[in-house]
């Protein structure tokens, strides 16, 4: 019997129990109360999925090979949907997201209320998802602590630069949408809020990647003494490939749930990305979201910039800076308020990557979390390199405006917790504890006589067997540039890294 059922989950693929007892009484000629009773008997090859319930009894049902595979999950999606299953839900956010996201967007995305009477809320969801086995938390390189489909330990740390492009597109489209929206007057100006701004937008009982109260007309209730509630815009994201109908539907349920809660006034929703499939741009426009693009939003040259921006942002992880496109981004998005801060901090990140890896060591990496030996404190560095087995540099980098001023709290916070925290965690690596540890402070723009005088008092309290200290700022960096004998590379700096005056004299040099 368990060879017959083997061979229908070979053939057919994944299934409900109640499909292959329905397939075994018509095969065997049996009645179906036997042939549930032979399917619930199954034992060897043939696994049940635990702790998810299905309409009467059933049970999913697959073969150990057929694991963590992408039928394997389509199958579970579409059994946990047709049941109206939270878990469906979630899992289908994952599976659009090729199987991860960092921990703080799941509530986020998987369609679920933050806190609601009578539904599951994301924790809830996680724990149950995990205690069968199909969902963990991991902490992936670049990234940290994050969501995950269960598959083989490392499976995911190859796809982390990707994932880190993606995010930073997104982080650049939805400063994008906040300016648009502002200065389109569709919402109260000061109110909008962003994932990216270390809270939880909230409408309702939900998270989203962005909101704000809206007072236009078709938006507002009247309270019981007359006084106008708005109402709200809300927006959700995602730049990766094409978005499903099985990717768009916790979006869906999260909007239909909202239109449920009476205390909450109307609310205009919105999901951006670059392309759906036809039957998912249907489905949303049929559920009165508008299923908007980048291209859509703000025109060619703002849709087609951040495709560039992934191009520039994956070739510059492994490879060279062109300055060119380089160039070419800061146009395309100059026109967006607090666009070109944000991507030149971005940028600068992966330029100094680009001079570490021609300077100190071609073993660089990015934006790494690390954690105290406790695991209660976490700190990044946003560019690191391991050379000859000597010695480890760890770089904070600043791409600030060179007109401006680095913040006394950045180099407070570094020197106080985050060197300190990857000191410790770098002591505790099995092949770096016995390295010498470095850390630099990289900025572009320069620091206050306070900050200064705080980085010498510490560089001089700490031992030199410890670690050292070391600062480099804009004159600094162009030399280091200049050694590296790239045009391209000192261009760049040059260009959007230094003040007009110090241009004008790099200019002549380059000459």
């Amino acid at each position: 019997m368990a060879d017959l059922i083997a061979d229908y989950l070979k053939a057919r693929g994944p299934a409900l129990s109640t499909s292959i007892a329905q397939h075994l009484a018509t095969t065997l000629k049996i009645s179906p109360a036997a042939a549930r009773q032979r399917v619930s008997r199954v034992q060897g090859q043939v696994k049940k999925l635990a702790y998810v319930t299905f309409p009467r009894g059933a049970r999913f049902m697959y073969l150990q090979g057929q694991f963590g595979s992408a039928q394997y999950w389509g199958r579970l999606v579409d059994a946990l949907l047709q049941a109206n299953s939270a878990f469906g839900l979630a899992i289908a956010s994952l599976v659009q997201r090729n199987g991860f996201m960092p921990q703080a967007h799941f509530e986020i995305a998987c369609g679920a209320p933050v806190k609601q009477a009578k539904h599951l809320s994301p924790d809830n969801i996680f724990k149950r998802l995990n205690e069968a086995g199909l969902v963990e938390e991991i902490s992936v390189p670049g990234l940290g602590p994050c969501i995950a489909l269960v598959q083989a330990a490392g499976h995911y740390d190859s796809r982390a630069a990707e994932v880190r492009v993606r995010l930073i597109t997104e982080s650049l489209l939805l400063t994008a949408v906040r300016d648009w929206v502002r200065k389109l007057g569709l919402v109260s100006y000061d109110k909008v809020a962003s994932r990216d701004d270390g809270n939880r937008p909230m409408v309702g009982t939900f998270a989203w990647d962005l909101t704000a109260p809206s007072y236009l007309g078709f938006l507002v209730k009247r309270g019981a003494e007359g006084a106008p509630k708005p109402g709200f815009f809300a927006c959700d994201i995602y730049l990766g490939g094409s978005v499903s109908v099985q990717g768009v539907r916790p979006f869906i349920n999260k909007c239909k749930t909202l239109r449920q809660l009476r205390n909450v006034a109307p609310c205009m929703v919105m999901f951006i990305a670059h392309e759906y499939t036809p039957e998912a741009f249907e489905l949303l426009k049929t559920n009165g979201i508008i299923p908007a693009t980048p291209r859509n939003l703000f025109g060619d040259e703002v849709g087609l910039g951040l495709v560039e921006l992934s191009s520039v942002l994956k070739t510059a992880a492994d490879y060279s800076i062109d300055p060119v496109r380089f160039d070419d981004l800061f146009k395309k998005f100059g026109r967006i308020e607090g666009a070109a801060y944000q991507l030149r901090g971005t940028l600068f990140e992966y330029l100094a990557a680009d001079i570490v890896r021609k300077t100190i060591s071609a073993q660089v990496r990015m934006n790494r979390i690390f954690r105290s030996n406790d695991g209660q404190k976490s700190a990044e560095a946003d560019v690191y390199a391991v050379r000859d087995d000597r010695a480890v540099t760890f770089i904070e980098c600043k791409g600030h405006s060179p007109y401006g001023t680095v913040p006394d709290q950045e180099m407070k916070r570094w020197l106080q917790h985050n060197t300190p925290v990857i000191y410790e965690a770098a002591r505790a690596h099995p092949d770096w504890k016995n390295l010498e540890i470095r850390f630099e402070f990289w900025s572009t723009a320069p620091l206050s006589p306070d900050a200064v005088d705080m980085f010498l008092k510490a560089k001089d309290a700490i031992k030199p067997t410890r670690y050292t200290l070391e600062l480099r700022l804009a004159d600094d960096l162009w030399k280091i540039c200049q050694a590296t004998m790239d045009s391209g590379l000192a261009t760049a700096f040059q260009k959007h890294f230094m003040r007009y005056d110090a241009k004008v004299a790099a200019e002549a040099k380059l000459s």
